[in-house]
Order: structure tokens, then C-alpha cells, then sequence
């Protein structure tokens, strides 16, 4: 039976009545039929429409230190780097920070759908310039100047990306295997039409230093495009066991400690005294003492090796004859 019970108190009503027949209150406005729901779970965490950005950072840190590694063993230098956290922004927005002239590689990296981006700041190029044909002329001329790529500049950016496909492709191996090929290379923002200005791209921003400078490289994803494989990144691959993730890791651990600068000092002999007789020694005193046959080469103060002390071209050597390291 129906609970004919007002719920609303008396005064309630005559204020709601009032309310209609002044207009205050909207009546007559029907129920909304029409309206559907979308069915959503709460637990899946597949069934978000987004995605956990912050997953590519780690593959990102490893393409730094692999990409650095490679580039230090080409131009035979040492390089610095550092990678941003990871950006959403609409294609449009990014494409109106970059300024011409810039190296523009549209690229592919299959599986992933589209086109993306690698954006190589013109200071790089000019650095790597001047590492492999020495001076800074390439940096200087090119300092407020809006003039094209030269073919040995293009060369070098084309260096620069085999450096990228490599490093881009190890990185990725343990979420999502690619497969990377280079489309084109443009100059001018406004011919870089992979999307529309209103889609969102995943911005990745790498910085490199090298001894006399250095500037910066952008990966460009669009966002369709990883929210395609974005189980991956929830889980890794059904033939991926823990054993193979820690063995990764510690292969990722090695590459990282392995580009570690240590300070090596060669001593050639160590001589003994009094605190007296080296207050008493004078300029043109000389000092006697016994020559070892090999020198020491102490690692962060630690005797590591012992050689024997020459000349290598123009520089210093010192050749190792053993070594104290304990094998493996």
C-alpha cells in the first residue's frame, strides 16, 4: 500500500506553491528520458580513458644514458645530460615555442600509430661540430642568424638520429619493442603538419652538455598513439618473468655506473724523509732516490695498476703491465 504521507511540512508546501506561481521555479520541464549511462568500473584500471604518463619516464632515463654513452664514444668526449618529466600539451602550442631555424626529424616508431618528432636544438649540432672538426666557428656564425642547415650540419643531425634509433629502441625493448625509421627532415615549424594543433602530444625533453656547451633534444609523441599500448605499461609482457625484470634492471644499474668519471693518479716513485730535511731543502737541491721499475696508477686512491710511463703521440700514457682488480 502507498504511503500517502506528505513529506513535505505544510509551510514547505504553500512555499513551493508560491515559488511555481511566480515563476521562481521552473515546472513542467518533463523528466530527461533521453540521457544514457555509460557503464564504468571503478576497479578495472584498463578501462580509464587516460594514462599513467609518468611510466615513461624510466624508459626515458634509459634512453639518456644509452644515447650519452653512444655519443661519448663517437665524438670521443664526455657528455653530461638530464631528462624533464614528461609533458601533455596540444600539438599547436608546442609547435609555436620552437623557432626557425630548428631540426625537425618526423620519424616512425611502429607499433605505435602515426608520426612522431625528434627536435635537435641547432646548439647541439653546432657543438657536435665542433668536436669533430675543432674550433667554434659553426656556434659563431650561427649565433642570431636564421640561415638554413648546411649539408655537413644535416650530416651531423643525421648522425645524431642513428645515435637516437638505437638508443630509442633499447630503451623501449623491456614495455614495447619498436622499430624506428626516419620520414623526413624539415626546418620550419610550420611544415611539421603530423597532427592537428588541437591534439595532444607527450613531450619528452632531453639535456645534453658537452665540454664546450650543449642544448637539447625533444621526443614527440602523439598521445593517441601510446594510449594504444597502454597495457603495456601496466603490466609487463606475459614472457617477461621476475628473473628477466631483475636481470634488466641490473643491466640498466651497469650502463648507468659504467659512464661514472673516476680520477686516475700515476705516481712514479715514493721517497721517504724527516720533516727536518725537506724544511731544509733549497732551490737546485736534488733529491736521490731509487726508480722502481714500474709506476703505480692509484683509482680514487686506490692502487689499481702498475705500468710503465711513455708517451702516446702528444699526450702522457702510461701502459699497464697488472693489475691489483679482483677479476670476477
Amino acid at each position: 500500500m502507498a504511503d500517502t504521507e506528505n513529506i513535505l511540512s505544510p509551510e514547505e508546501l504553500d512555499a513551493l506553491a508560491a515559488g511555481i506561481k511566480d515563476g521562481s521555479i521552473e515546472s513542467n520541464t518533463g523528466l530527461n528520458t533521453h540521457a544514457r549511462a555509460m557503464k564504468h568500473d571503478l576497479i578495472n584500471e584498463e578501462s580509464s580513458k587516460g594514462m599513467n604518463t609518468s611510466a615513461i619516464n624510466p624508459i626515458n632515463d634509459r634512453f639518456l644514458v644509452l644515447f650519452r654513452q653512444r655519443l661519448s664514444k663517437i665524438l670521443k668526449t664526455s657528455s653530461r645530460g638530464a631528462a624533464e618529466q614528461v609533458k601533455i600539451q596540444t600539438y599547436g602550442d608546442y609547435l609555436k615555442k620552437l623557432k626557425t631555424p630548428v631540426a625537425i626529424n618526423i620519424i616512425r616508431a611502429r607499433p605505435l600509430h602515426g608520426e612522431a618528432l625528434v627536435v635537435i636544438d641547432p646548439s647541439l649540432i653546432s657543438q657536435c661540430f665542433d668536436s669533430f672538426f675543432g674550433g667554434g666557428k659553426a656556434s659563431n656564425e650561427r649565433e642570431g642568424a636564421d640561415k638554413a642547415f648546411t649539408r655537413t650540419e644535416i650530416s651531423i643531425n643525421n648522425i645524431l638520429m642513428n645515435i637516437v634509433f638505437g638508443a630509442l629502441q633499447e630503451a623501449w625493448a623491456p614495455i614495447q619493442p619498436l622499430n624506428c625509421s626516419g620520414v623526413a627532415f624539415i626546418s620550419d615549424p610550420r611544415k611539421a603538419a603530423t597532427m592537428k594543433d588541437h591534439e595532444l602530444a607527450l613531450v619528452s625533453r632531453f639535456h645534453l652538455e658537452l665540454t664546450e656547451g650543449g642544448g637539447a633534444i625533444e621526443i614527440i609523441y602523439p598521445y593517441y598513439a601510446l594510449k594504444s599500448i597502454r597495457s603495456s605499461f601496466l603490466r609487463p609482457p606475459l614472457d617477461v618473468g621476475k628473473d628477466d625484470l631483475a636481470s634488466q634492471w641490473s643491466k640498466n644499474l651497469e650502463a648507468a655506473v659504467m659512464d661514472a668519471e673516476l680520477e686516475l693518479t700515476v705516481s712514479l716513485a715514493q721517497i721517504n724523509t724527516t720533516l727536518k730535511e725537506f724544511e731544509s731543502l733549497r732551490e737546485d737541491d736534488i733529491v736521490y732516490f731509487s726508480k722502481p721499475t714500474l709506476a703505480k696508477v692509484d683509482v680514487e686512491n686506490t692502487t689499481a695498476f702498475e705500468g710503465n710511463i711513455g708517451t702516446q703521440g702528444s699526450n702522457m700514457a702510461v701502459q699497464v703491465v697488472s693489475s691489483f682488480a679482483y677479476s670476477k
